[in-house]
């Protein structure tokens, strides 16, 4: 028991043998009697700088360390008994010169950054880094920067304002968080795949430690009621002063590394699941190393955490976004979400000062991920719409079934299913999140009620904003659909197919602006069935088949047309009311059977218009009169003496019509 003190260095005193094959394992010297047997086994250690899988090889050789210590204990437990007369005071100073010249030794060999067990495990990532570097993918688009700039520090807005905040993290400033933020920025630490294995050891280290006080105190309990795992304990605070901020680094890095090898901003739920994976891992280990009474609120960081914006000053936007004159996070959080500050100090300030989310958070980089993917695939909407009349414009002759079928199938693949399986994922994603809250985040932070509240309600607000994103995607779908399915309409019908001169017109076959109608209708119901979950694919087919339908109407209002051409855009009717109809929309087979019905009023003898409309079409003369009009005899024909004007028209009504063409 009376062991002189540690070396400053906090190394194994010089005179133990062994020190050196032990000091290679990143460890300390167990003691010498103990040490000559296990020697040839921990020397092993020196090739561990060039195996990959080095924590499970570090953690091992601390195993056999305490193994060695508590057997060493267990034959001097025996001695202290017989030799002294007061063994507690005795065991008491034995086991805090154990826990200061060994086990500390060892964990400052195997865990601070100077030390060689740290040393031997970044040289064996930079190994296992190096194998990838071939594969590593090329820079991101260049416009994939500006739909992260739009993304910035999203998930502010997930919490109440007069709810408080956690806690600031331990090492984790509003000028860290920001540095994280953009995404695609490089980062000079360590690589994700280090940090994530430094914690790993710190785990793997921090477990062993407390199993070997617990069975320490089991054999010293039976001379003195030493409470040794709380020594343990004491050994701590200089490896976790700034826990869990080194998780939220970690998780940081890991994100920016994965967005950075992407190609695009493009949804994605391996991604998500991933991010989670990483959440989840987190979170296991946060229960482990912290504190029983801060388990619940570090956990609940890693789920999500607000930290205070720094001040709008100059220098502090300049140093919050790592020197390069870059908004603050609370400025950039104003612009992500449309609010105007320009010529505004006042308001500059307030949202400088702000909370933000801590970018290491899971609801932060879910929240990224999500915002940036629906900026870009209702970008790819956008994209090429001067060029829509280039798309579809085939021209004067004939055009094929097969041939309008593949143009179709080719513009809703590359403007549409982009951005419904953007929707598609985000639903998705919130599916998986909300399984991985109730899985890992709530049985982590309920012990903490306040905790449980506030991420309750980040994760409502996130599904919140998430869903008004999909209903954002769906509906610019639906307006970039039927804005180019009227435009391919316009640019493929002509007024001759309603006005033909030709007494051999066929009516087996549409026109060709049908054709392409039709085949546009095809491919986005393919897709959506391909795509969105029954409740979105629902709501948006009858969204589709009601614009669809005043499409139609629209459309028919810009012809005239002859008896003839009246069957013929008849025909063409009742293919958009059979393709319509697959759609499985109630009110789609109403509305077109109505439209049906109308295209009559272009068909009847003019002496039959009047009980059309008073009887099976039941339209006031009003409404009528807008779709008689179209005929091609309008003008001419009379009934009992009246012309058509005459006989529909209301009050004022001639000057409202005005002269067609």
């Amino acid at each position: 028991a009376n062991r002189p003190p540690p070396s400053s260095s906090g190394g194994a005193r010089p005179s133990d043998p062994g020190t050196a094959a032990a000091a290679a394992a990143g460890v300390d010297a167990p003691p010498s009697r103990q040490l000559s047997r296990r020697t040839s086994r921990i020397s092993q250690a020196d090739d561990l700088e060039e195996e990959y899988d080095i924590v499970s090889r570090q953690a091992k050789a601390l195993e056999t360390l305490y193994r060695d210590l508590y057997s060493s204990v267990k034959e001097d437990i025996s001695d202290v008994q017989e030799v002294f007369p007061d063994p507690s005071m005795v065991l008491e100073m034995f086991m805090q010169r154990l826990l200061e010249q060994n086990v500390q030794a060892a964990l400052e060999r195997l865990l601070l950054p100077s030390g060689l067990g740290m040393q031997a495990l970044a040289a064996a990532t930079a190994a296992a880094e190096g194998g990838r570097s071939a594969d590593t993918p090329g820079p991101p688009l260049s416009n994939f920067g500006s739909f992260k700039e739009r993304a910035t520090s999203f998930a502010a807005s997930f919490s109440s304002p007069s709810a408080p905040g956690p806690p600031a993290v331990a090492g984790g400033s509003a000028a860290a968080a920001n540095h994280g933020a953009g995404s695609s920025s490089s980062h000079a630490g360590p690589s994700a795949l280090l940090q994530q294995q430094q914690l790993r050891l710190l785990e793997q280290s921090y477990v062993k430690t407390q199993k070997l006080a617990g069975k320490l105190e089991k054999i010293v309990h039976a001379v003195a009621p030493l409470e040794v795992s709380n020594m343990a304990e004491g050994l701590w605070p200089a490896f976790l002063t700034s826990y869990p901020a080194q998780e939220l680094n970690w998780l940081q890095t890991a994100y920016q590394e994965e967005v950075a090898s992407r190609e695009t901003p493009e949804l994605n739920l391996e991604f998500c699941l991933e991010v989670m994976s990483w959440n989840a891992e987190a979170t296991q280990r946060a229960l482990k190393l912290s504190a029983p009474n801060q388990a619940s609120r570090n956990c609940k960081m890693l789920f999500h955490h607000l930290i205070q914006g720094p001040a709008a000053t100059p220098a502090s936007a300049a140093a919050a976004s790592g020197g390069q004159g870059g908004a603050a996070p609370g400025v950039a959080a104003a612009e992500a979400s449309g609010a105007s500050v320009t010529g505004q100090p006042g308001a500059v300030a307030a949202a400088a000062a702000a909370p933000i989310a801590h970018p290491g958070c899971l609801l932060e980089h879910l929240a990224r991920h999500i915002i940036c993917g629906v900026d870009y695939s209702l970008e790819l909407c956008s994209l090429g719409a001067g060029s829509l009349t280039n798309i579809f414009k085939i021209g004067f002759a004939a055009v094929s079934k097969a041939t309008s079928n593949l143009m179709a199938a080719e513009f809703v693949n590359d403007k549409i299913r982009k951005a419904l399986e953007a929707a598609h994922v985000a639903t998705q994603v919130m599916g998986a999140l909300q399984s991985h809250y109730s899985r890992v985040v709530v049985p982590a932070i309920s012990p903490n009620m306040s905790e449980l509240s506030s991420a309750s309600s980040a994760l409502l607000a996130l599904l919140h904003a998430v869903e008004d994103s999909i209903t954002a995607v769906l509906r610019k779908s639906v307006d970039t659909f039927i804005m180019h399915m009227e435009r391919a309409l316009s640019s493929e019908q002509r007024r001759a197919d309603f006005l033909p001169r030709d007494d051999a017109v066929s009516f087996d076959k549409p026109t060709s602006a049908c054709l392409l109608g039709t085949a546009l209708l095809v491919a986005l119901r393919d897709a959506v069935q391909g795509t969105l979950e029954e409740a979105n694919k629902q709501a948006f087919l009858a969204e589709v088949c009601q614009r669809a339908y005043q499409l139609l109407l629209a459309h028919m209002t810009h012809y005239t047309f002859s008896p003839t051409g009246a069957l013929k855009w008849k025909k063409d009717v009742n293919e958009y009311a059979e393709v319509l109809s697959s759609f499985g929309v109630a009110s789609a087979a109403e509305d077109m059977l109505q439209l049906q019905q109308l295209v009559n009023v272009l068909i009847v003898a003019p002496d039959s218009l009047m009980g059309l409309v008073n009887g099976s079409l039941r339209m006031t003369h009003r409404d009528a009169l807008r779709f008689i009009a179209l005929r091609e005899d309008f003008r001419t024909a009379k009934v009992d003496g009246k012309t058509l004007m005459q006989l529909f028209s209301g009050e004022g009504m001639e000057g409202q019509l005005g002269q067609r063409g």
